[in-house]
């Protein structure tokens, strides 16, 4: 929690902590608040991210919400970023971040794209150490984000929140893709919105929630037909994100033939 406090000037009167906790009683006696912020456990019901994160967006007062993983540790002044980017880019509905692992400062995650088969993956994840000028810069159009780190308003999320009939995992990309049909906003990746994740570092330990291709089938199809109802406007933005992709790539791999 501390980098919590470092990550934001937001005063204290103004963030709520609200979690949703799923351990041991014993596990709950020790935790430590010394974000200097208000905190409050929630809720106690079994794990499943969507009904836990869906619960708390309705319990929560704010006219912000940020969906985060327990185990992200924030860089100094990312919120505030990740805040101005949603108040001050046109059309913006939902913000991402990028991430990265702790012990090789690798990239874990920085938008998430679809291949040819509609499937969604992590753009360019493990593949460039996460300070690489490549995934730096401005603010960029994304067709999805990660549900470990999300900036969304509370309006706007109360209007399509996560769906709870997911399995394992798909939800984040299914609100993405609810942002952008149904409000006709935009999702946005922002570089200083940062911190360390782990990947799957809350869903591993949870045997049932290690993976399933149902919930990949579903988004399959939802992605497919979110292409067929998009706007030229989207599409447009689709077509720059994977011009984009490839120019990163092609810089990815002259970089390994020079260093050869």
């Amino acid at each position: 929690m501390k980098s919590l406090a470092q990550a934001s000037t937001l005063g204290v009167d103004e963030v709520e902590i609200l979690c949703s906790w799923n351990g041991k009683a014993e596990d709950e006696q020790a935790i430590q608040n010394i974000s200097g912020y208000e905190f409050l456990i929630a809720q106690r019901d079994p794990y499943h991210f969507s009904r836990n994160m869906n619960g708390l967006a309705k319990k929560a007062n704010g006219d912000l919400i940020l969906i985060v993983n327990d185990d992200v540790i924030f860089d100094v002044g990312s919120i505030d970023k990740a805040i101005e980017c949603l108040l001050t880019e046109p059309k913006a509905g939902l913000i991402g971040g990028r991430l990265r692992d702790l012990n090789f400062n690798r990239l874990s995650h920085a938008g998430i794209v679809f291949d040819h088969r509609n499937s969604p993956y992590h753009q360019l994840d493990r593949l460039v150490q996460a300070d690489s000028q490549i995934v730096l810069g401005g603010n960029k159009i994304m067709p999805a984000v990660t549900g470990a780190l999300m900036l969304i308003r509370r309006q706007d999320f109360l209007r399509v929140l996560f769906d709870e009939s997911f399995k394992v995992c798909g939800e984040d990309v299914r609100l993405c893709l609810d942002i952008r049909q149904k409000l006709g906003l935009e999702v946005f990746y922002c570089p200083s919105f940062s911190g360390i994740h782990e990947g799957e570092g809350t869903r591993k330990d949870y045997e049932e929630q290690k993976g399933n291709s149902e919930d990949l089938s579903r988004l399959r199809v939802l992605y497919r037909e979110f292409i067929d109802n998009a706007s030229k406007e989207q599409l447009l933005n689709i077509i720059n994100v994977n011009r984009r992709e490839t120019s990163e790539l092609r810089s990815i791999i002259s970089l390994v033939k020079d260093n050869a």
